[in-house]
């Protein structure tokens, strides 16, 4: 099974509804309207393409974490990165300025790939022996994405 990733750009003025976006809405007859992905499209845009499972971005996040000091997981919206992630059944980060700030430089060091297949094969349990380029390719993925960012703007990173 896989999951895909995606990276939506969207103005920090939408964040409000997108939180109310989030929660489908009970009618009377019928199933509960959702809005969320039209909400997505309308006020914010795909940045980043990333081709492979989005499950490897997910071992990826703690990799960076651990290994090179880059917290992609936190920022001054968790509560709202919390709230989407239960309301949606997906894991979000919203990426920030700040991450930009404090992490951009650190994506550009180089990266090995025989290390990252190795983090990705111990984490999961694995032997995966080409795992090394879809985490390299995450590398340049958030590396993308947090190009994009500027103070009035942040990234939603899904899984799911």
């Amino acid at each position: 099974m896989s999951a895909i990733a995606s990276f939506i750009k969207l103005p920090k003025t939408a964040l409000e509804g997108l939180r109310e976006a989030a929660v489908p809405k009970k009618r009377l007859f019928g199933a509960p309207r959702d809005t969320y992905q039209e909400y997505l499209r309308r006020h914010g845009r795909e940045i980043v393409a990333y081709e492979w499972s989005g499950y490897v971005l997910a071992t990826l996040l703690t990799c960076l974490q651990k290994h090179h000091q880059i917290d992609l997981m936190h920022s001054e919206y968790d509560v709202l990165s919390t709230f989407l992630a239960k309301s949606r059944g997906t894991t979000c980060f919203i990426f920030t300025s700040a991450h930009r700030r404090t992490c951009l430089a650190k994506l550009d060091e180089p990266f090995s790939e025989e290390k990252m297949r190795d983090y990705y094969n111990e984490f999961n349990s694995t032997t995966e022996e080409g795992a090394g380029k879809p985490m390299l390719d995450g590398v340049r993925a958030f590396r993308q994405s947090l190009n994009h960012l500027d103070d009035s703007s942040v990234i939603l990173f899904s899984i799911g």
